[in-house]
């Protein structure tokens, strides 16, 4: 038989959740529960010390304001948020600027949120720096297809659990490569049932929080890495030079558009098991995450595009995207 002495660990967590997340007093859990306030007192202490219960002083990092208010301003943003930092996220700011996010995407995510997470480097630094969350109410949709090229921690499939573990939340893969061989196999997947469940999902959808990929191009643009889609490889080389010829500067998700923010080649788009077009201007938040000189072009095209509302990026590459214009 147990000790009386000993916490127990069910009764230590259900204290801890109305302690810390429905901020009831130690006086109203004792009431609420049976209980002398007292044992309360000591369920709350275990549950802290047996690591039921983790406490975080987040860093979060200095913003340019003044900066974010004109980036707002000359593009109609909801919302930009810019990390003060000297260095270029190409060389090393890249973290700075994924704990700003983790802190801007933490306030935007309420109770009972469906989000979308798309893929890449920049997308597993960000999910990285998300606070963590007891057992919630909360989905998280994958936005497109996996591919092995991008190794794991960069997979769309990984990055979707990884943020459902963070967050306590459901998650809804999708068990397919992002792209496939025709629009009637795509069209097939989407009947199953391990891919329907996260498809049908993209109308509820009411945050998406994607990167910007920069597509390479003859002039010396961004390099091959900045964008997922490409170091991806499941577009060949062949596919990846005409969208060049198309204009392409950048791509969301696994959509290419040009520095007018106009998406191009819809025939791959058919041939997409992701989000389509239409479905993430339907997202009623867009963040998007993306840092790096190099991305500067990206960046204003799909600022162009219409469908980011929020921007996260850094000081460096909001000037390079302010002069761009």
């Amino acid at each position: 038989m147990a000790s009386s002495s000993s916490p127990v660990p069910d009764l230590a967590t259900q204290v801890a959740r109305l302690y810390f997340d429905r901020q009831m007093t130690k006086v109203e859990i004792a009431a609420h529960l049976g209980i002398s306030r007292f044992r309360v007192a000591r369920l709350i202490d275990s549950a802290l010390a047996d690591g039921l219960v983790r406490i975080e002083y987040r860093d979060v990092p200095a913003e340019d304001r003044a900066l974010a208010t004109e980036m707002e301003e000359r593009f109609g943003l909801d919302l930009c948020a810019v990390a003060d930092v000297a260095d270029d996220a190409d060389t090393g700011g890249l973290d700075v600027v994924a704990r700003l996010a983790g802190a801007v995407i933490d306030g935007l995510i309420g109770p009972s949120e469906v989000i979308g997470i798309a893929w890449g480097s920049t997308m597993a630094a960000v999910v990285r720096q998300i606070p963590t969350r007891a057992a919630t109410t909360i989905e998280v949709v994958q936005l497109a297809g996996s591919s092995t090229r991008l190794g794991r921690e960069r997979d769309a499939g990984q990055l979707a659990r990884s943020l459902a573990d963070r967050l306590g939340a459901t998650e809804y893969p999708i068990y397919a490569p992002a792209f496939v061989a025709s629009a009637e196999i795509r069209a097939a997947l989407a009947r199953d049932p391990e891919v329907a469940g996260a498809l049908t999902r993209f109308a509820t959808l009411t945050l998406g929080i994607i990167g910007i990929g920069a597509m390479p191009s003859a002039t010396g643009g961004a390099p091959q890495g900045a964008s997922s889609l490409v170091r991806s490889g499941v577009l060949d080389d062949t596919e990846v030079a005409r969208l060049v010829a198309l204009g392409a500067v950048g791509d969301l998700v696994v959509h290419p558009f040009d520095a007018a923010g106009r998406f191009l080649a819809p025939d791959l788009a058919e041939r997409a098991v992701a989000i389509g077009v239409d479905a993430l201007r339907r997202v009623p938040r867009v963040v998007a995450v993306a840092a790096g000189s190099a991305k500067a072009a990206a960046i204003r095209g799909a600022l162009a595009s219409g469908v980011v509302r929020i921007l996260v990026t850094d000081r460096v590459t909001a000037r390079a995207v302010l002069a761009s214009v």
